[in-house]
């Protein structure tokens, strides 16, 4: 039985601080490597990311004659969530925070040569800027000001919901008779009040 001949395959990679590559699988479709690579993006927070490159291999070449490189990206902080998530397109010029609660976006306009569109999809804002330095000032403004809008509020929020949080956590374990957080783990709580 002849086995499936297979032309390429496409490998995705991500460079850590310190130069280690971490290959991130195998492919038979750049389709589904990109949407590896691109989840990939979403949790580059939880290290020291640096780049990321989707490569295509031709299969039984021998060396780097196989190897195309199809896309390469830089990860940056996020100019408005100030997270490691803001991966640039080094081929493309365009950017994206892959952050979850944020999706700034930066990219040349299609129209007009000189024109950066940037925007801020969950709070609905987009503007044009002309070079990536007054992209990245206008980024930062927006951010100073939505926090100026918010005050402290975000504080009084998150202390507010720990304060619930713990006070229910107290409750159930008087509930099941425990006395300690350990206790409560080891026995694992009902969710039901």
């Amino acid at each position: 039985m002849e086995e499936p001949v297979v032309g390429e395959v496409f490998v995705p990679t991500v460079e850590e601080e310190g130069g280690n590559i971490i290959g991130l699988g195998v492919f038979s479709s750049e389709s589904i490597a990109m949407n590896v690579l691109k989840d990939y993006f979403k949790h580059s927070w939880k290290g020291k990311i640096l780049s990321a490159n989707l490569a295509r291999w031709e299969v039984d070449l021998i060396g780097h004659d196989g190897l195309t490189l199809l896309a390469k990206w830089s990860c940056q902080i996020c100019p408005m969530c100030e997270r490691p998530t803001f991966w640039i397109d080094l081929d493309h010029f365009s950017a994206l925070c892959y952050g979850t609660a944020c999706g700034a976006w930066m990219e040349d306009n299609i129209y007009e040569e000189d024109v950066i569109d940037i925007g801020v999809p969950t709070i609905r804002w987009l503007h044009q800027s002309r070079s990536i330095k007054q992209a990245m000032i206008e980024f930062r403004k927006k951010k100073v000001e939505m926090r100026a809008a918010a005050g402290d509020h975000d504080d009084d929020l998150v202390t507010t919901a720990m304060e619930d949080a713990k006070t229910r956590m107290e409750r159930l374990m008087r509930k099941e008779g425990l006395t300690s957080l350990g206790d409560a783990l080891g026995a694992g709580i009902s969710e039901e009040e």
